[in-house]
């Protein structure tokens, strides 16, 4: 490979060449010239004839050298020319031939072109279709995942209950609330029939899955069966799930209600024939001699197993929240059913063989308490509640009936009045009887609830049975033979004091024993009035003329009541009402009419005097005298 110092020297040698065949040889320009390619050639001369050669000599045999060379070169290169032009020629003929190849093929394009049109066109459609529907594929396979179980699930809802099995069925119930709403969302009838063929699918799946859940809840409910039962979380999750399936939760329920009902009814006979374990505390029927204890043990134990069975299914539906209270009150209610025909038998046996009105009284607030209880506790239209409500209905009957006949005997027996007007025992034993009940009654709970509730109170039942015994005492004092009228309303006086001095203050008020009192009063007072008028024989109600035979008569009636005055036999107020218990009231009521009889006396006596200023009016008293006597 040349250098380029060689290349500059052979453009230069290149150059003066060409100056040495271009201009005359004579001129001193080109024997320089000469000179210097000598020079740059290092010429040297054969021989030193040739050393004299002169320049010109020189200057020809290079030209001819160079000429020669020159048509050397273009020799040669005619013959690659040459060369060239035939490879050029072979090369045209390619060309031409590849061009009508190229039109050929460009025909049979065009030709074909024309003729597959048509099927570009539906393979380009089929082209769009294959890819829409390459991408339903993909939907169809993401809704497959979506919205069908697999294969490892469904074996899952048939094997045993644990949290894998909450977890697949929860998962389902989500799959068939979204495969409804893609129902509602769904356009055409295709797509609402495949929603409909996965919603059917869905939920044979599901009904398969709760319905195996129900067996094992029902299998697992037996445990129920016992005084102490213990259940796990997986069985409050179990009735949890149930309760969106009203059919399975009910069925659950009944089984539930069916085996507590059973276990309680074993527990309570156990309760009243054998006690606790090993005899403490000790059988409830062991307490029968004793009714309000007994009946106070049973109704208290019931109370006390209605509120753990309250907790018990508190507990055991925790995870229930839509079950509503009323379902469960109801639901324990069912529980309860248990031991309601147990207690009512002995209840009502016990009930009647009570023959005291305390007595009765007792049981019958037990009853009322512990209604009241239960039904705070559960619903009030339930077989127990109506049980227990009947038996208090039976007791208070028991009671009326009770207390209905000592009013009966009280009111028979005061057809026999002794003179001595005293009352008969049998009122005596009715009046103690009320007043036991109604003190019993007043400040108990059996008393505020009753208020609280609007209800019938004892005091109704004391005051229906005074009233009625009040009545018909009195209507056969008022009938009896052989009593005066003032006798017998001091006998009715004794009965209205006996009831007063027996009963409290709110009770007397509320039977209006004082307005009774007042009138019986004003009525004997009159009547002892008219009794001394009698007694007196003075003419209260018309003075006759002044004749001499009647003015001796006069005298007569004068010095005949003169008589009575003073040996105080006859015209004695305080004899008269010695036979009324209540002291006070015969004072009361013998100084009244003694006032009412001296102002009546007043009267007379002015007449009399105006008359008869001697004789008869000479004997007559006066009224200050009167007074003072009586």
């Amino acid at each position: 490979m040349q250098s380029a110092a060689d290349r500059r020297a052979a453009g230069s040698l290149g150059r003066r060449v060409q100056q040495i065949v271009q201009h005359p040889l004579d001129r001193p320009e080109m024997r320089t010239a000469l000179e210097s390619l000598a020079t740059t050639y290092s010429y040297q001369p054969a021989s030193a004839a040739t050393t004299t050669t002169p320049y010109t000599q020189k200057h020809r045999d290079i030209r001819h050298e160079m000429l020669e060379h020159t048509h050397n070169i273009d020799r040669e290169f005619v013959n690659k020319l040459a060369q060239v032009n035939s490879i050029f020629g072979e090369l045209e003929d390619c060309v031409q031939a590849l061009d009508q190849q190229c039109q050929h093929l460009r025909a049979s394009i065009n030709h074909t072109r024309s003729i597959t049109a048509n099927v570009a066109t539906q393979a380009s459609l089929l082209t769009e279709e294959q890819s829409e529907l390459e991408t339903r594929q993909d939907l169809a396979q993401l809704l497959l995942q979506k919205f069908v179980l697999s294969a490892k699930d469904s074996q899952t809802l048939q094997r045993q209950i644990d949290d894998e099995f909450f977890r697949v069925l929860d998962r389902l119930d989500r799959m068939r609330r979204e495969c409804q709403g893609l129902m509602v969302g769904s356009r055409g009838e295709s797509g609402q029939q495949g929603v409909s063929e996965l919603l059917s699918e869905l939920a044979q799946h599901q009904d398969q899955a709760y319905k195996h859940l129900l067996r094992w809840v029902l299998s697992q409910i037996r445990i129920l069966n016992r005084d102490t039962p213990e259940f796990s979380m997986r069985l409050k999750q179990a009735l949890g799930r149930l309760v969106a399936h009203e059919a399975l939760f009910d069925s659950a329920v009944v089984e539930i209600s069916a085996i507590r009902r059973e276990s309680l009814h074993r527990a309570f006979i156990t309760a009243l024939t054998r006690g606790g374990p090993r005899g403490t505390p000790r059988p409830i029927e062991a307490h029968a001699a004793d009714a309000q204890r007994f009946v106070g043990d049973m109704l208290a134990w019931v109370h006390q197993a209605c509120a753990s069975e309250r907790e018990l299914l508190d507990t055991l539906f925790s995870h229930s929240p839509s079950l509503q209270t009323q379902a469960q009150q109801q639901l324990l209610a069912n529980v309860l059913e248990g031991v309601s025909r147990p207690l009512e038998i002995r209840v009502q046996q016990t009930i009647a063989e009570l023959q005291t009105p305390s007595a009765v009284y007792r049981i019958d607030s037990l009853l009322e308490f512990y209604a009241s209880m239960f039904a705070s506790m559960c619903l009030p239209d339930t077989p127990f509640i109506r049980a227990v409500v009947q038996l208090a209905v039976l007791a208070r009957d028991k009671l009326a009936q009770t207390l209905n006949a000592l009013a009966e005997t009280a009111i028979a027996d005061s057809a026999h009045i002794a003179p001595t007007l005293d009352l008969p025992e049998s009122l005596h034993l009715l009046l103690g009887a009320l007043a036991d009940i109604v003190h019993l009654y007043e400040g108990s709970t059996t008393m505020v609830l009753a208020e609280t509730e609007s209800k019938s109170t004892i005091a109704d039942l004391v005051k229906q049975v005074l009233e009625h015994a009040y009545s018909e005492t009195r209507s056969t004092i008022m009938q009896a033979e052989g009593l005066a009228e003032y006798e017998k309303r001091m006998l009715e006086l004794n009965v209205l004091s006996a009831v007063s001095s027996t009963l409290d203050a709110s009770t007397y008020k509320q039977l209006d024993i004082s307005g009774h009192v007042e009138r019986c009063q004003q009525q004997l007072e009159a009547e002892l009035v008219q009794l001394l008028k009698t007694k007196s024989h003075l003419p209260f109600d018309s003075i006759a003329t002044e004749t001499q035979e009647n003015v001796d008569v006069l005298a007569d009636a004068v010095n005949q009541f003169n008589q009575s005055l003073k040996t105080a036999m006859d015209l004695d107020i305080s004899r008269l009402v010695s036979r009324l218990s209540n002291h006070m009231w015969a004072q009361e009521i013998s100084q009244h009419a003694a006032r009412k009889f001296t102002e009546e006396y007043a009267e007379l006596y002015k007449q009399i005097r105006g008359i008869m200023e001697h004789g008869a009016g000479d004997l007559l008293l006066t009224p200050e005298t009167v007074a003072t006597l009586l």
